[in-house]
């Protein structure tokens, strides 16, 4: 191969692979590497099949090695999709077939060298794409587990895990956003009394329609509604007016009581519920823990008033030390 070609094609390759390298060890890896790498990958094939396909009809055919090893790094080791990887061997292909009609000018040299990459290219293809399909469902199945670990079982709302992994996202985003979080603590009244006369399966039935009523109110992203425990329900509410969360609130204690289960041991002859609202604005000197004793406090305060109705601690207790649960539940 004339000298000044060998020079130019070796000095692309050698740029690509270096630029490649060093964003993959740079802080922009996710947001460049999937954008260049199709293109650099491809001009590097292309290139350094164009030379193998030169000095393999020439004088170092054991050159179709390497080339073969190519076609399954297309696959394996560039990070590529699969189609991505695929439009890569077939232009690593093109460049075999250019250069071997530069060296010898006709078909006819290459063909059982071409058989032969064309074999192991298919072998790498169906290697790679076999390989893809199982990375994909492994992480399909691992979200799938990852949902089903944060559901509760009877409910269908998130669990206390979910409730404080996502709250504890929340409160990092409104402190650096300087946002406010509302949470609703919510709690079946006379729940106790309630499965004693009708049973568990009742009761059970009964947390499932009100679990129903509390998913709706939380349909924006960075809402969630969660089982805390027991009869128990909460509600995160992200950056909403201190009003709006108040009406949601009120409408929520609403629709339950409109559900019209019936509880003979109720005062209102059908399921209540009692609602303790917190509404924070995070800063350094508060936590997500003083957030939910805050709710743990407001939901104590409507129980103590006689059950069936809203409680509302919000920023006049800002200053207040909110760092350990009241010890005593109802």
């Amino acid at each position: 191969m004339n000298l000044g070609l060998l020079l130019a094609i070796v000095v692309a390759v050698t740029v690509c692979r270096a630029v490649l390298a060093l964003i993959a060890w740079s802080p922009w890896f996710e947001r460049l590497y999937p954008r260049v790498s199709f293109p650099l990958v491809s001009v590097c094939h292309g290139f350094w099949a164009f030379a193998c396909g030169v000095e393999i009809l020439g004088a170092h055919p054991e050159y179709i090695a390497p080339l073969v090893a190519d076609a399954f790094a297309a696959f394996f080791f560039s990070g590529l999709l699969f189609r991505q990887a695929a439009v890569v061997t077939l232009v690593a292909a093109s460049g075999f077939i250019v250069g071997g009609l530069y060296h010898s000018g006709s078909f006819a040299p290459m063909m059982a060298f071409g058989a032969h990459l064309f074999i192991n290219m298919g072998l790498a293809a169906i290697a790679g794409y076999a390989h893809e399909r199982s990375v994909r469902s492994q992480f399909l199945e691992h979200g799938v587990l990852s949902e089903m670990a944060a559901r509760d079982g009877l409910t269908g709302l998130k669990n206390r895990r979910a409730f404080d992994e996502h709250l504890a996202m929340v409160w990092q985003q409104a402190l650096r956003d300087r946002r406010s979080i509302g949470i609703l603590m919510i709690d079946v009244d006379e729940f106790k009394h309630f499965n004693d006369c009708y049973g568990h399966q009742s009761g059970d039935r009964a947390l499932q329609r009100i679990a129903e009523e509390v998913d709706a109110v939380s349909r924006r992203p960075l809402d969630l509604a969660a089982r805390y425990g027991g009869e128990e329900l909460a509600v995160i509410l992200y950056d909403l007016p201190r009003e709006h969360v108040i009406d949601i609130a009120q409408r929520l204690q609403e629709r339950i009581q409109a559900l019209g289960i019936e509880h003979r041991g109720s005062a209102a002859g059908v399921v209540t519920v009692s609602i303790g609202v917190a509404i924070v604005h995070p800063n350094l000197h508060r936590s997500p823990g003083g957030a939910l004793q805050l709710a743990d406090e407001a939901l104590y305060g409507a129980k103590h008033a006689g059950r069936n109705r809203i409680h509302v601690l919000s920023s006049e207790f800002d200053a207040r030390a909110t760092d350990v649960l009241r010890a005593v539940r109802f």
